[in-house]
């Protein structure tokens, strides 16, 4: 076993059990266990474009994947923890261009798939599919009040007992592309619509992605927190300084969160994660004081105080560390997918202990240009995977996921003995 104790105080909560203090990632593997791909991916599928784990699954996006005469309906692919077993699914009752596997999330003992161009409410309204951890019992969830161009879906999260789904696209009052949130209970009934307390036309909170450009992960739940960023809010002068919001599992608004250097453009807020005690929020945009768009990551405690802000030790103009961000298994995963180590755009991904020092870097062992490895992160259950959606193994952007073993620690101990327990089917 790698790594040492420097705390050993076990907090359990409803998905996970982790040492509040974390091991250190010194002895880390940089190198990945496996690859994967979907079993009949083409040219464009972009297989990889989102990534998940947890519930002993691995889940991977793939939204412009052509199902039957459909062109870019979507479907997303279930794995156990070492890539094998897929199962495919796609929703019942899909269309084409509806960009089912645009957002992906597993925990709770479910799945949960967004396809954030399904026109249920009126073009792009947008829904949401939850099913058991074998694919099947499908349940469709749409917003109760959704309408066009929504989006409701393009962000989503499980944990805690809940889903969280994002709609940034939503006009709140006057102000278009305000952005709300939907919290509903696993079983797909809406519990509440949550918006920023002080939301402005524009921010898209809840944001999850330009169509053809990298995703964000702006809506994130765990540790009986709601995390839900709002990337182009202004704060004070600062026209996309971007903020995040913090709300109990009730969707009571807590408290806001900013960047204690926060600037124009930086975007904080484009991607959130919660666990582990800690509250991440990546500035894909940030200059960090040293180039363009360099980015970065802040952590905060769960009552959103800015304990540290991370950056990469290599970073460079146009890397949009920060694109990405997870937490889990006492480690905090960042992406970077311009970074430029194998070429223009090969992107990587960075580890961090939950204090943000020790920092490790990973890319994929056949990383080439414009494959944006680290699009997409997730750790959890012993695992971190990260999503290549632009490689090209069978075509074109047809796309791959990456998993990296974690060595077995106290955090990876607990999170999957207590994942076993409560999931095991």
């Amino acid at each position: 076993m790698s790594g040492y104790f420097i705390g050993t105080s076990i907090v359990i909560n409803d998905d996970a059990a982790y040492v509040h203090e974390s091991f250190s990632t010194v002895g880390v593997g940089t190198t990945e266990n496996v690859k994967i791909t979907a079993s009949d991916v083409l040219g464009l599928d972009q297989f990889g474009s989102n990534v998940a784990v947890g519930s002993g699954r691995i889940v991977v996006g793939s939204h412009r994947d052509d199902v039957g005469s459909n062109a870019d309906q979507g479907s997303a692919y279930i794995y156990d923890l070492d890539g094998n077993n897929e199962v495919k699914i796609t929703a019942s009752d899909g269309a084409a261009a509806d960009w089912f596997g645009g957002s992906v999330a597993v925990g709770c003992g479910r799945i949960v798939v967004g396809a954030f161009r399904d026109d249920d409410n009126g073009v792009n309204s947008g829904s949401a599919y939850i099913y058991n951890l074998d694919g099947t019992n499908e349940i469709k969830i749409t917003a109760s009040d959704g309408a066009t161009f929504d989006y409701f879906g393009d962000a989503l999260a499980i944990g805690c007992g809940r889903i969280v789904v994002g709609a940034y696209g939503a006009d709140i009052g006057s102000n278009s592309d305000q952005g709300a949130a939907y919290i509903f209970d696993l079983n797909g009934n809406q519990l509440k619509k949550i918006t920023a307390s002080d939301g402005a036309a524009g921010d898209e909170f809840g944001f999850g992605g330009n169509i053809g450009a990298p995703v964000a992960f702006a809506v994130a739940i765990g540790c009986g927190r709601i995390v839900v960023g709002a990337r182009a809010a202004t704060v004070g002068s600062n026209s996309e300084q971007g903020a995040a919001y913090i709300f109990d599992l009730n969707g009571n608004q807590l408290k806001k969160i900013t960047a204690s250097d926060g600037a124009t453009g930086d975007r904080f807020g484009n991607s959130v994660a919660v666990g582990c005690g800690r509250i991440v929020v990546g500035a894909y945009s940030d200059d960090a004081g040293l180039s363009s768009d360099q980015g970065s990551a802040y952590i905060f405690d769960l009552d959103g105080n800015q304990l540290s802000k991370i950056t990469a030790s290599d970073a460079a103009a146009g890397d949009h560390f920060g694109n990405s961000v997870s937490v889990g298994c006492g480690r905090i995963v960042v992406g970077a997918y311009s970074d430029d180590d194998n070429g223009a755009s090969s992107g990587s991904a960075y580890i961090y202990d939950l204090d943000g020092t020790n920092e490790i870097k990973i890319t994929a062992s056949d990383g080439a240009s414009s494959r944006n490895f680290g699009n997409s992160v997730a750790v959890g259950n012993g695992r971190i995977v990260v999503g290549a959606y632009r490689d090209n193994p069978y075509g074109d952007q047809s796309g791959s996921a990456y998993i990296f073993n974690l060595p077995e620690d106290s955090n990876t101990y607990w999170e999957r003995i207590l994942e076993t327990y409560k999931y095991s089917s």
